[in-house]
C-alpha cells in the first residue's frame, strides 16, 4: 500500500463545497492502493489521520489591530460591499484593496510557516510516496513550492489561479502569474476539473503534465435522502453568488413576466435560495416584486441542503460569462448530479463545459433566453401538478461517481511515482501519462 501526503485547507469536516472533493479522495483512494494522511490548519472534529498545524488568521489580526474586531470591515467603515460590476466608491475601493493586501495570495497565507514546517518534517520521515495538494486556497502551492521535495508532487486545481475569472486587476494577474510559475516549477503533474481549465494550465506550464479529473458525487452519501415532493413546484439554488457575478436576473425577470401576463400564479411555484441575503440580492428581489415566491434561506447545513435537493423539481446552476469561465464546473453541479433531479443552468459564455456535461448525462440543459427558460418553468409546473418526478437515470451519471474520480487520481499518482520527482530546472515536456 502506497502512502500519500494530502495537503489541503478544505478537509472534512471543514464546511464548504470545496471539502467534498477532499472527502471523496480521502475515503476512496485506499480502495486503489493509496493510504491518505492529510495536513490542514487546526480543525475541530478532524479524523485521526489528519495532521493539524497552527494557523495565524492574518486578516483577523489586522482587524483587531485597527479596532474592528470580529465584525465586517465594510460595515465598520461604512462601506457596503459593491455588487459585481457596480462602480465602487473610494471607501469601498480602499476596503477591498486592504482586504487583498492583508491576505496575499489568499486568506490563509498565515498557514504558510506552520504548514511548511509540518510538511517538511513529514517528508523527512521517508514514509510517503507522493504529495497531492488541493487549491484554492493557493497558499498550499506556495508552501510546497518552497520546499525541497524528494517525492513527486501532484497539484490539483479546483479553480484556476492566475487565469481566474475572480480578478480584474492586471497588476494582480501579473503578480499571481509570477507566483504561480515559481510555485509549480517542482510539480510533477497538475490536475484540474475540466478540459478548458486544463488547456489554460498547459499554456502556462508547458513542461508539466496536465490531466483532467472531474469533480464527483458520492452515491453512498445520498442513501439517507429519499426522493420526495414539495407542496409547490420548487426551483432550488444552493451556492454562492460572488457579489452578483453569478446573476439570477434571467430567472427573476422571466418569472415576473410570466406573472404579469397571467400565465403563472404565485401559488404555482417557489424558488428556494440557500445563500446569504446580501443587499444586492434583496434589492433585485424587490425590483422584480418576487417576495412571495423567492425564499432566501441563508446558510444551512449540507445535510439540510441535500435533503431539499432531493425534494426540488429543478436544481438551478448560475454561471458567469467572464474571462476564462468556459471551463468552470462548480462542485455544486456534481452534488446536483448526485441528487438526480433535473438541472437548469442559466448565464455563462456562449460555449461552456457544463453544456457537454448536461448533454452526455441527460441531466438538464442551459438556457440563455427568457423564452426557452419560460418553457422549462411551465414544464416543471405541469409535471408537478401531474405528480410526475424528473429523476435522472443513475447509469447516466455513473462516470461522475466518487470511486471513478479516486481511480483516476490513483492512476495519475502511480504514474508520477514511476517517473519520480522533478527538479526545479527540469525541462520535461510530457503532457500525458503513459
Amino acid at each position: 500500500m502506497r502512502q500519500l501526503l494530502y495537503v489541503a485547507y478544505y478537509v472534512p469536516p471543514r464546511p464548504g463545497v470545496a471539502s467534498t472533493r477532499s472527502r471523496q479522495i480521502i475515503a476512496h483512494l485506499p480502495e486503489y492502493g493509496w493510504n491518505v494522511t492529510s495536513v490542514t490548519p487546526m480543525l475541530d472534529g478532524a479524523a485521526s489521520e489528519v495532521v493539524q498545524t497552527r494557523y495565524l488568521d492574518v486578516r483577523a489580526s489586522a482587524k483587531r489591530i485597527f479596532g474592528i474586531g470580529d465584525g465586517s470591515t465594510h460595515e465598520a467603515l461604512g462601506a457596503t460591499p459593491a455588487a459585481h460590476g457596480a462602480k465602487r466608491s473610494l471607501r469601498q475601493w480602499a476596503v477591498d484593496t486592504g482586504y487583498v493586501l492583508a491576505g496575499y495570495p489568499d486568506a490563509i497565507v498565515g498557514w504558510l510557516p506552520y504548514g511548511r514546517r509540518a510538511i517538511g518534517a513529514l517528508l523527512r520521515s521517508g514514509r510517503y510516496d507522493a504529495v497531492l495538494s488541493s487549491s484554492p486556497p493557493f497558499t498550499t502551492n506556495v508552501m510546497l513550492g518552497s520546499l525541497h521535495l524528494n517525492i513527486p508532487w501532484v497539484a490539483d486545481f479546483r479553480d484556476l489561479w492566475a487565469d481566474t475569472d475572480a480578478h480584474t486587476s492586471p497588476i494582480r494577474r501579473w503578480l499571481d502569474a509570477r507566483l504561480e510559475h515559481w510555485s509549480l516549477s517542482r510539480a510533477a503533474a497538475l490536475t484540474t476539473i475540466s478540459e478548458p481549465m486544463a488547456v489554460s494550465l498547459r499554456r502556462r506550464h508547458p513542461n508539466v503534465a496536465v490531466e483532467v479529473v472531474p469533480n464527483a458525487f458520492d452515491e453512498l452519501e445520498w442513501s439517507a435522502y429519499p426522493f420526495e415532493r414539495n407542496e409547490h413546484c420548487t426551483i432550488l439554488y444552493a451556492g454562492t453568488f460572488h457579489a452578483g457575478r453569478r446573476d439570477p436576473s434571467l430567472l427573476f425577470s422571466t418569472l415576473r413576466a410570466m406573472l404579469d401576463r397571467g400565465v403563472l400564479h404565485e401559488r404555482d411555484i417557489r424558488v428556494d435560495i440557500y445563500a446569504p441575503a446580501e443587499a444586492w440580492l434583496r434589492s433585485l428581489l424587490e425590483q422584480h416584486r418576487l417576495g412571495n415566491i423567492v425564499r432566501v434561506r441563508g446558510t444551512v447545513s449540507r445535510e439540510s441542503v441535500m435533503k431539499a435537493e432531493r425534494q426540488a423539481d429543478r436544481l438551478l446552476v448560475i454561471l458567469w460569462d467572464g474571462p476564462g469561465s468556459e471551463g468552470t464546473l462548480t462542485g455544486k453541479v456534481f452534488e446536483y448530479l448526485g441528487a438526480r433531479r433535473r438541472i437548469v443552468a442559466i448565464g455563462g459564455p456562449e460555449h461552456s463545459s457544463i453544456d457537454d456535461l448536461l448533454l452526455t448525462t441527460g441531466s438538464g440543459r442551459r438556457y440563455r433566453s427568457a423564452e426557452e427558460l419560460e418553457r422549462e418553468i411551465a414544464e416543471a409546473i405541469a409535471e408537478h401538478r401531474d405528480g410526475a418526478v424528473s429523476i435522472i437515470d443513475p447509469s447516466s451519471v455513473a462516470s461522475y461517481e466518487a470511486k471513478a474520480m479516486a481511480r483516476r487520481f490513483a492512476e495519475i499518482l502511480d504514474g508520477v511515482v514511476r517517473r519520480g520527482p522533478l527538479s526545479r530546472s527540469s525541462t520535461q515536456a510530457a503532457r500525458t501519462f503513459p
